[in-house]
């Protein structure tokens, strides 16, 4: 299919999804549909040891996990929150450096996603019980009462709606945050070519009948409508590339997060291609944040 073919397909999409409201609600179901498992590495095949977890998100739908203990006496602990494409398989090379820094660190799939129950990805609006369920199975089962979060993408977006209703949230470090679900949507759409009022159209009839599956107000999942509330430290990693986030949208997020808030911008980077770019860097900068915010 060519691009010009497939511009034209999604404008007669968008304007399908405002004068037909049967149109939006059948084009969630790829949009929200249950993702398939990613790589299947497991810690092990990186050296690390590890520990199968089930717990209950805050709504009580069944997550999976693994607890990957500190070689010695932890220095803190950290949860890795990931993106809405795959599963938590595809993060494990960011486990390894927080492991040997002496971290614990605790990985799970959102709901819909490899091991963890569910059938809808709702990007933030109910992914932020179970970052919630998390912390709340830390503090039971682990004694663990302050932790980091690394979060990717859809995860980072999480993890700001959850750091800002839970201060056990200690320090966070962000890769390819969003500000507003209604303009990564709409940024999705025009980096495929739709013009931006039929993007902006497509954006909220999917929030509108997305809302509807979920019975959730996926509307309200905007990071920038909650980071004032934020206190802890957050390290911003964003390419200036990113399709979906413009470079003056994570600089107007950061500098509303109450807590210290640093920015590290790659030209020529797109979403979440920064690892890619430099990752002695990024572990290194990842790694220092959390030793001075935990």
């Amino acid at each position: 299919m060519t691009n010009h073919l497939a511009a034209g397909l999604l404008r007669i999409a968008a304007i399908g999804l405002v004068a037909v409201p049967g149109v939006s609600v059948a084009l969630t179901i790829p949009l929200m549909r249950r993702r398939a498992p990613g790589s299947p590495d497991t810690p092990a095949d990186f050296g690390l040891p590890f520990e199968l977890v089930r717990f209950a998100s805050r709504d009580g739908t069944r997550l999976g996990g693994w607890w990957i203990p500190a070689p010695a006496a932890p220095r803190g602990t950290v949860i890795l929150c990931p993106g809405q494409r795959a599963s938590m398989n595809d993060d494990l090379v960011h486990a390894v450096p927080l492991h040997r820094a002496g971290f614990n660190v605790l990985m799970f799939d959102f709901r819909a996603h490899g091991l963890s129950g569910g059938k809808l990805v709702t990007f933030g609006a109910l992914e932020r019980r179970d970052l919630l369920g998390a912390l709340d199975m830390l503090a039971k089962e682990r004694g663990v009462m302050r932790a980091g979060v690394l979060g990717f993408s859809m995860g980072a977006g999480v993890a700001l709606l959850a750091a800002a209703q839970d201060d056990r949230i200690g320090a966070l470090a962000l890769d390819g945050a969003y500000t507003r679900l209604d303009r990564l949507l709409s940024g999705w759409g025009t980096a495929r070519g739709m013009p931006r009022p039929a993007a902006n159209a497509m954006a909220w009839a999917l929030i509108l009948a997305g809302s509807a599956r979920a019975r959730c107000r996926m509307d309200r999942a905007n990071p920038v409508d909650v980071a004032a509330r934020i206190r802890a430290p957050v390290l911003f990693i964003h390419g200036d590339e990113d399709p979906f986030v413009s470079p003056g949208e994570i600089e107007a997020l950061a500098a509303q997060v109450r807590g210290p808030a640093r920015l590290w911008r790659v030209p020529g980077a797109g979403h979440r291609q920064v690892f890619d770019r430099h990752p002695a860097t990024y572990h290194a900068r990842v790694v220092a944040w959390f030793e001075q915010g935990l």
